[in-house]
């Protein structure tokens, strides 16, 4: 399957200060983790971010098209510029998301526009694969001024796809991201 790896990075990281992106973890700047792991899977890598950002990576990088309103406002613009029509997208600041969660993830996409883990009573739009035949149901969404990726589940062929205990990869701080210093120095 081809398949383009997005990578949000075009937040205000606000709450922490500094670009989350570049912040250190184990010796790596944040966005190393998504990058390494798209390496292995994807055929092409888009960085939602300013074209004057991380220009270390050479990756097009697409900013927000419609402003700032948020993770889904680059989804979309990054799935407008993707090559692919299945798309898996992570957010740069969960560091914890394994090889085989993303494996176990791409294995289950096929004949859904889109499928979001499901743990621990919450979905995980952050981590999840978003196809091209989204682009008008999202532009639907805008068109009322929301700008919440949860709401895509009533509106699409949609997968919830359950993270659970039983699962052999299974790690409860999976989806543990990088808001604050206070989160980072959890995550060690």
């Amino acid at each position: 399957m081809n398949l383009t790896g997005i990578i949000l990075a075009g937040g205000e990281s606000s709450r922490i200060g500094k670009d989350k992106s570049k912040i250190i973890y184990n010796n790596l700047p944040l966005i190393e983790y998504p990058i390494n792991l798209f390496r292995k899977y994807c055929d092409e890598i888009i960085i939602s971010a300013d074209s004057n950002k991380l220009n270390e990576y050479n990756y097009l990088k697409v900013p927000d098209e419609i402003g700032k309103y948020g993770p889904l406002a680059g989804i979309y613009s990054c799935l407008k510029k993707s090559s692919n029509h299945v798309n898996i997208v992570i957010s740069c600041d969960m560091p914890l998301i394994t090889d085989k969660l993303i494996s176990y993830i791409i294995d289950n996409s096929n004949g859904f526009d889109l499928i979001m883990p499901f743990y621990n009573s919450h979905y995980e739009p952050l981590c999840a694969i978003y196809t091209k035949s989204l682009i008008p149901v999202i532009e639907d969404l805008f068109s009322k001024n929301d700008y919440s990726p949860l709401s895509l589940i009533p509106v699409c062929n949609f997968k919830q796809l359950e993270i659970s205990e039983s699962l052999p990869f299974f790690n409860k701080n999976v989806f543990s991201n990088v808001n604050t210093i206070y989160d980072l120095n959890n995550l060690k």
